[in-house]
């Protein structure tokens, strides 16, 4: 109390919640406490099956589990230019998964990894993924993406082995290239396609490169666009600015007494 007016005085909010009695007071029974835990878990799988709904143009699209898309288009294009784009829902937040990633696709397709460009978490362009979380990247989309590119490059060898009337056993890709080592005959994956996309469907069963023998997987790379990274110029997501777009804050209100 004020002294001299003998009105209350106003308490700072952050010393009032430190000092105050608790609000709640629970003192439940055992059946009240199983009934009330049965009702919680109910809350959390209702919740957690419309967390895993994604509202993409205009549609909603129910994730089944692991479920990803089987075309090959779905996840890489090449250009006619050669230029290698690959399409992930994964986002890079500063545990490098680009340059791991682009070595994955890299040690498959046969490519360069100056010659591909990662697209990350473009909810319009890239397939349906859950988000960037629990360690996922790795066991999950690296070997994903190890699979398309497998699959890109068989069909690509095919392709060529069709063109050139030849077994495609005799064929082999290299560095961006399907060559016969036996005719020294050699077309670049961009001159095979002409501007069309890869729609063949990923096997469920095709053989991968195995560890032991690979050349850019696992092997030391300078960061993919690590100036960016260390000059501030990479825009993390959370520095994503869009026009119009609003902004939401939660508001602590305090009572005064």
């Amino acid at each position: 109390m004020n002294e001299k007016t003998n009105a209350p005085i106003p308490r700072e909010p952050e010393r009032y919640e430190l000092t105050a009695a608790d609000p709640y007071h629970f003192d439940l029974d055992r059946r009240e406490f199983f009934r009330l835990l049965g009702a919680g878990i109910l809350v959390v799988s209702i919740a957690r099956q419309a967390s895993m709904a994604q509202e993409s143009g205009g549609r909603v699209r129910q994730w089944r589990g692991d479920s990803l898309p089987n075309e090959i288009d779905a996840w890489l294009h090449i250009s006619e230019s050669g230029k290698v784009t690959v399409y992930t829902g994964k986002v890079e937040v500063g545990q490098n998964i680009r340059t791991s990633l682009t070595q994955a696709v890299a040690e498959e397709l046969h490519v360069p990894t100056k010659n591909i460009e990662i697209v990350m978490g473009d909810t319009k362009l890239t397939p349906f993924d859950m988000g960037t979380f629990g360690s996922r990247t790795t066991p999950t989309m690296n070997l994903q993406l190890r699979k398309v590119a497998a699959a890109a490059r068989d069909a690509l060898i095919d392709l060529a082995a069709t063109q050139w009337q030849s077994d495609r056993k005799n064929l082999v890709a290299i560095d961006g290239e399907v060559r016969n080592p036996q005719t020294k005959r050699s077309v670049e994956y961009a001159a095979l396609l002409k501007g069309r996309q890869l729609t063949q469907t990923v096997p469920a069963e095709d053989p991968l490169t195995p560890a032991i023998g690979w050349t850019v997987a696992g092997q030391s790379l300078p960061k993919v666009d690590g100036r960016d990274f260390v000059t501030g110029k990479h825009l993390y997501p959370s520095d994503v600015k869009l026009p119009d777009m609003l902004h939401g804050k939660v508001l602590r209100i305090s009572r005064r007494c």
